[in-house]
């Protein structure tokens, strides 16, 4: 499978291999072109060491200055030197030609020197004539090769434009192909996905298809995916606690309306006891004391029911564990597998602080978790105990969320409550997240991973925390610090 960044890496590699390969290219002929400018300083050098060695001769025939001729000489010698030991006139003409020039020289420094020991006038005349004629031939040599180092200097300059233009537009062609590249690779992907990101953002849940074969696009594509199918769950695990909430306002609302039949039931029962006891019938009687009793009962169930699932604001009162977990039970008590499965382990008349709805919500959601994990041979035993931080810290295997709204140095008082089963038990690596939304480890259509979450949302706004653990003997336990308001507690 491709890969953007291996793509783009190489597209930065080629375009770094060019810019190198452009810079040894310009570096090339900027030494190329230095070398030109050496060898048209070394040309104008020659030049003139002939241009003084005409100037000294003409002085010399015309004053008679022996120190012009010597000037003229020594000037003839050095351009002969320079010919000699700069390889740069050789590129510029034939090496015959610079052979030639050498003798010519050579030949016009003699003829000085002849000059200088004085012939006869008609020698001295013709030789003379002859110096003139060898060193202006000298001289048009001279020119001829600074002419032709000046065209080879502009035909040099223009090689390097041509060049320069060339290795730019090579640069910028590649430039283009490589964005052209990018844009195919990277940018057309992500415009495909973004179109199809559309439809999300007006609520139509869409599978999202492969639009590219690079890695990256394959990677967010199937992250994209399965964001689809987490949400499409969520959704629908929402869907169902709304259905729940909707089905919660029913039950309500039935559970009121059973409230004047039973009303009614009970009265007529009283009345009927109340005439039996005037004509002494006792099987009777004893009927309509059961009917009298059950009806009490189920009248105590939807008043209890009725409670639950009224909705109120959050209140804080003092409230009797031992009634509010009566009350639970009482309610979950058709899903227990029998009335054994819970036992309480509660000092008497130990008081909490918190709202009753809430807590009772806590505990029954921490009831049924069990009841679905340990199935029909569950038991769970329900403790609590007034302790302090300090003496009732978590174990160190145990998951804490929740901050007591107190400082953990403090010797405060506390309510510690414990709901352990005899189920599986959690896995460690899954306690970290039981109290996430929506997490849940039920078949799907058991349960939408709701109940632990707000159980902890409802601890936290009562001030305290709660922990989960495994246990080195099984199951899982729930363990919960409420603090104590008021100072009136500390002797309850």
């Amino acid at each position: 499978m491709s890969s953007i960044r291996g793509k783009i890496a190489l597209s930065y590699y080629l375009l770094a291999a060019v810019a190198v390969g452009f810079a040894l290219f310009a570096y090339g002929d900027l030494r190329y072109l230095d070398r030109r400018i050496g060898q048209g300083v070394e040309v104008s050098a020659f030049r003139e060491d002939v241009l003084e060695m005409r100037r000294h001769e003409k002085n010399y025939l015309l004053y008679r200055d022996a120190s012009d001729l010597e000037s003229a000489i020594r000037y003839a010698e050095s351009a002969r030197a320079r010919l000699k030991q700069q390889s740069a006139f050789a590129e510029l003409t034939a090496a015959g030609e610079i052979e030639r020039l050498e003798r010519q020289l050579l030949y016009y420094a003699r003829l000085l020197m002849d000059y200088r020991q004085g012939p006869a006038p008609p020698a001295s005349a013709r030789l003379a004539q002859e110096v003139r004629v060898a060193g202006h031939a000298i001289l048009e040599r001279a020119d001829a090769l600074g002419e032709q180092e000046r065209r080879l200097l502009a035909a040099t300059v223009r090689q390097s434009q041509t060049a320069l233009f060339i290795s730019m537009g090579v640069v910028v062609a590649l430039g283009l192909l490589i964005g052209q590249l990018l844009t195919r690779v990277v940018v057309r992907p992500l415009r495909r996905l973004e179109a199809e990101l559309q439809p999300i953002a007006e609520g139509r849940f869409a599978y999202f298809h492969q639009v590219s074969r690079d890695r990256e696009i394959v990677s967010l594509t199937d992250a994209l995916n399965r964001m689809l199918e987490e949400l499409e769950l969520h959704r629908r695990k929402v869907l169902q606690s709304e259905k729940l909430a909707s089905l919660g306002v029913l039950a309500s609302g039935v559970a009121h309306e059973l409230n004047n039949p039973l009303g009614n039931i009970s009265n007529a029962c009283q009345i009927l006891l109340e005439e039996l006891d005037a004509s002494g019938d006792g099987g009777q009687r004893e009927w309509l004391s059961q009917i009298d009793t059950e009806t009490e009962r189920a009248r105590r169930i939807v008043r209890t029911l009725l409670d639950y699932s009224r909705r109120r604001a959050f209140s804080v009162e003092r409230l009797s564990l031992d009634e509010v977990l009566a009350k639970c039970l009482t309610l979950v008590r058709n899903e227990l597998p029998e009335r054994e499965a819970v036992s309480l382990d509660l000092p008497p008349e130990l008081v909490v602080h918190g709202d009753e709805q809430q807590l009772q919500q806590v505990f029954i959601n921490l009831i049924k978790n069990a009841v679905d994990a340990a199935g029909a041979s569950v038991r769970i035993r329900i403790g609590a105990r007034r302790s302090t931080w300090q003496a009732s810290p978590p174990s160190r295997q145990a998951h804490l969320v929740g901050d007591l709204e107190l400082p953990h140095h403090e010797d405060a008082p506390l309510v510690v409550i414990t709901v352990a089963d005899n189920g599986p038990g959690i896995p460690a690596d899954l306690l970290p997240r039981v109290f996430d939304p929506f997490f849940t480890t039920r078949e799907p259509g058991h349960g939408v991973g709701l109940g632990l979450y707000i159980v902890e949302e409802i601890i936290q706004e009562h001030g305290g925390c709660i922990a989960v653990e495994t246990p080195a003997e099984g199951g899982t336990r729930f363990t919960i610090w409420l603090p104590c308001l008021g100072q009136e507690d500390r002797h309850d």
